[in-house]
C-alpha cells in the first residue's frame, strides 16, 4: 500500500512539474507581424507599369504612378473575426491629387492572412511563415487552384535607400515557356507588411521572343506609417 501511494505521489509531482513547465514556456511566435493590420495604418507604393498591346504589334506604353492603401475602419463578421476595411487611392506622377480606386478587406483567420478584393478572396500569407511552405492561394475563391510558396525567408531587401530585414518572399505563380510568362511574387517585411510586388504576365512571339501582349509591373514601398 505504501509503495502504491509513493508511486502515485511521484506521478503527481511529475505531472505538476510538466504542467508548470508548459504554462511557463514562452508562447510560439506565429509571425503575424509580417501581415500587420491596424486601423489608420497607411502604405504608399511607387508603381512602374508597362503595357504591351498586341493590336499595335506589341507597342509598349509605360505608366508611372503611386498607390495608397489605408485601413479606414474595422468590423466584426458573422464568425466573430475582426475584418479590416481598406481604401485604395491612385495618384499619377504628374499630379498631387489622390483619386479613389476601390475598397477591399484584409483579415487573419486562424493561421492564414486573407484579402478580399474584386469579389474574390485570396490567401496571401500563412503563419508561421517557413521556407518552402506551400498553400492554395485560391482555396477561398472560384478560381483554379494556385499554389503559393515561400521561396525566401529572413532575407534582406534594399529598396532605394531603405534596407528591410526579415523579408519573406511569396511566389504566387512561376510559369514560363516560349510563348507565355506568368510570374508573380510578393515580398513581406516583418513589422511592415507588403513592401514589393513583381508582376510579369506576358505573351511573346514564338519565333522572335518579342513581347506582344501583357503587363510587366513592379510596385515598391515608398513609405508606411
Amino acid at each position: 500500500m505504501i509503495r502504491r501511494y509513493f508511486s502515485f505521489a511521484i506521478i503527481s509531482i511529475l505531472a505538476f512539474a510538466s504542467c508548470t513547465k508548459e504554462n511557463n514556456a514562452p508562447k510560439r511566435n506565429l509571425g503575424f507581424e509580417y501581415y500587420p493590420l491596424e486601423k489608420e495604418k497607411v502604405w504608399i507604393y511607387d508603381v512602374d507599369s508597362t503595357f504591351y498591346d498586341e493590336f499595335y504589334n506589341g507597342r509598349a506604353t509605360n505608366y508611372l504612378f503611386q498607390i495608397k492603401d489605408s485601413i479606414a475602419d474595422t468590423f466584426t463578421n458573422l464568425a466573430g473575426n475582426t475584418v479590416y476595411r481598406l481604401e485604395r487611392y491612385k495618384k499619377n506622377s504628374d499630379s498631387n491629387i489622390w483619386t479613389y480606386q476601390k475598397t477591399f478587406t484584409r483579415s487573419i483567420y486562424l493561421r492564414s492572412a486573407e484579402e478580399q478584393i474584386d469579389n474574390q478572396t485570396f490567401i496571401r500569407f500563412v503563419f508561421p511563415p517557413e521556407l518552402g511552405a506551400v498553400w492554395n492561394g485560391n482555396s477561398r475563391n472560384t478560381l483554379e487552384k494556385q499554389d503559393y510558396r515561400i521561396t525566401s525567408f529572413s532575407e534582406t531587401i534594399q529598396i532605394g535607400e531603405t534596407s528591410y530585414n526579415s523579408v519573406a518572399v511569396v511566389q504566387q505563380s512561376d510559369e514560363f515557356n516560349l510563348i507565355d510568362e506568368d510570374i508573380v511574387s510578393e515580398s513581406y517585411a516583418k513589422g511592415i507588411g507588403l513592401i514589393k510586388k513583381d508582376v510579369r504576365q506576358i505573351k511573346k512571339d514564338i519565333s522572335s521572343g518579342k513581347i506582344m501582349h501583357g503587363t510587366i509591373c513592379i510596385m515598391l514601398l515608398n513609405r508606411s506609417y
